[in-house]
């Protein structure tokens, strides 16, 4: 867990929703990674679904209905991990989990929901390093090591870090602050560097 995350708590709802719609955004290319190669989920629909999240955060009204009709369109998108042969349906998996969470967190602002939201981001990577570098939890010592001091990992905490820094720093957060923390983490967009 990014040990910046406390200061988020301190931040107010609008900068906690922020960092949750960034992390969205951040392993969306994922999904659509997975959908195209595995022929499953419409990306479409959590695209919408996101800049539905957007929306709200540029103070845009909407009411409870909405909410959950979105939850419901969202959940035929949510892979089963033991139907595909890949680690890439588990991370697709957390792309649909921080999108629900993040609807959930609007409409009921529980700080838990932004906890859940950073470790779907950094569980997707922690399983990815796991297959691509061949590790074993039971054979090897320096698993959890390994796991973290990756690049990979140490990307995804450093994006979360500096998303939390700037937010820290900001009286109050507009469409602009907003565009410019996309901006910044572009060069990390689909936090497992998947080729689209």
């Amino acid at each position: 867990m990014v040990k910046e995350l406390e200061v988020v708590k301190e931040l107010g709802y609008s900068k906690q929703l922020t960092f949750a719609y960034l992390t969205c955004e951040r392993l969306y290319p994922n999904y659509v990674y997975f959908s195209k190669h595995f022929h499953f989920g419409e990306p479409g629909t959590l695209r919408i679904i996101i800049d539905f999240i957007y929306e709200v955060l540029l103070s845009n009204p909407y009411n409870q209905d909405q909410i959950q009709k979105y939850l419901a369109e969202l959940e035929p998108n949510f892979p089963a991990p033991e139907n595909f042969n890949t680690i890439l349906a588990s991370s697709s998996l957390d792309v649909c989990m921080a999108i629900a969470e993040t609807l959930n967190f609007i409409a009921d602002k529980k700080f838990q929901r932004i906890l859940d939201i950073s470790t779907f981001a950094t569980d997707s990577v922690d399983m990815y390093v796991q297959e691509l570098e061949n590790l074993d939890y039971n054979l090897d010592p320096d698993f959890e090591v390994k796991i973290q001091s990756h690049l990979l990992m140490q990307q995804e905490l450093k994006v979360q870090a500096g998303i939390i820094s700037y937010l820290s720093t900001l009286d109050t957060i507009d469409k602009e602050d907003i565009n410019t923390l996309v901006e910044l983490q572009q060069s990390n967009k689909g936090n497992l560097h998947l080729k689209n």
